[in-house]
């Protein structure tokens, strides 16, 4: 019993982390995202909610921060940018923050996350990079492996499980044959993705026309030229340019009947005809995970190995599949996790899961802990990298 006791006594210091206890100037965390998609919006408040829940925000600095706004807090201090979907504005906005004294940069997405990792590699005294919703930081070319990074970057890996995802073209209607996807040369995750369609596509005998694009108005051109070529299916991944361009897209897909497919189950509410992917929500409560952590002093971020979220849902908006003419298939239906019907969703708005704090904290040391590089790990890594350039 006694033991018990001073664990939780112990746990509950840890709410005020070392960093934020001291007379010093509170750590300032900047949240910087590439554009104002729902997808980033559902990071942010992952983080968001989880600094509440630990109390390192108050009521009145989480209604701000909820709202996008900058506080100086009673701990720690919080900055908020949004590159608007263009990649110079990404690289200015880490300028800016690195400029305001940023102890923290967290990066939502591929070109945020590879703005932040260019301005501070050569930092004597870089500030910590956590990244979130980013489909490959090795592809992007800001780690090589789980654990052999950069010693003050880490995040988490959002690699959507394509494997899963492209069948549900096939559960919607069995007989399609050529499927089509749009994707921003520029972006390594769009690149990335769009590699795994067609991987994924060609070994279930489908034809997978690619639709390459530079920039976010050239989505609608793109989207008929892949119409042109016989699609009977859009398989979208995760590109923040192409998704930013879904109104040309969806007007291609209404006037020629052809349902879309998104790798991001939240975009049903921008008209994909069916979505499917990672919770983007708990991205945010994952580097929540990592940044407080980081705080109290209980991880190293050099040691902290990146993670990859598993798990998928599916959505599915009938009111865009109406609008194409097409009929949702039974099965597909069966498997959704919510659906949009007359503009009336049966999702639930994310929130962390009702629990005492003494096992969410148990919860996310043990999600930390898992993350652990040893040695040993990092030996078989850097094994496996070396073997690879024989």
């Amino acid at each position: 019993m006694l033991k018990k006791l001073l664990l939780i006594l112990v746990m509950l210091a840890m709410l005020v982390p070392p960093a934020l206890a001291q007379d010093d100037e509170n750590p300032t965390i900047a949240i910087l995202r590439f554009g104002p998609l729902r997808p980033f919006e559902l990071s942010e408040k992952g983080t968001i909610d989880m600094l509440y829940e630990y109390g390192i925000l108050n009521d009145e600095e989480y209604a701000t921060a909820s709202e996008r706004g900058d506080i100086e807090g009673e701990n720690i201090n919080l900055i908020f940018g949004d590159a608007e979907f263009d990649f110079p504005t990404a690289n200015l906005l880490v300028e800016e923050v690195l400029d305001q004294g940023a102890d923290v940069i967290i990066a939502i997405t591929t070109p945020v996350a590879q703005a932040a990792a260019n301005a501070t590699i050569d930092m004597d005294l870089p500030p910590v990079v956590l990244f979130n919703t980013v489909t490959s930081p090795y592809a992007a070319g800001f780690a090589d492996t789980s654990c052999i990074k950069p010693s003050h970057i880490t995040g988490s890996q959002a690699l959507a499980p394509y494997e899963t995802i492209v069948p549900l073209i096939l559960e919607q209607n069995p007989d399609i044959q050529v499927i089509g996807t749009l994707f921003n040369q520029a972006e390594a995750n769009g690149v990335v993705s769009a590699e795994a369609i067609e991987a994924v596509g060609t070994e279930l005998g489908l034809t997978v026309e690619l639709g390459p694009i530079a920039a976010t108005a050239d989505v609608g051109t793109a989207a008929e030229g892949l119409v042109s070529r016989g699609i009977e299916a859009f398989m979208i991944p995760t590109d923040s340019t192409v998704t930013d361009g879904l109104p040309s897209l969806l007007s291609v897909a209404e006037e020629n009947g052809i349902p879309i497919f998104h790798a991001d189950a939240s975009q049903v509410y921008s008209g994909a005809t069916v979505g499917a992917g990672l919770s983007y929500y708990q991205e945010g409560v994952d580097t929540a995970r990592m940044l407080i952590a980081y705080l109290n002093g209980d991880i190293a971020i050099e040691t902290t190995a990146i993670s990859k979220q598993p798990g998928m849902a599916i959505a599915v908006n009938l009111d865009s599949a109406a609008i194409q003419g097409i009929e949702v298939s039974e099965a597909l239906l069966a498997m959704a996790d919510f659906v949009i019907e007359n503009e009336e969703s049966t999702e639930v708005d994310p929130v962390l899961p009702e629990m005492e704090l003494e096992d969410r904290m148990a919860e996310d040391m043990a999600f930390l802990e898992a993350l652990m590089c040893t040695d040993e790990i990092i030996e078989e890594q850097q094994a496996e990298i070396d073997a690879q350039g024989e």
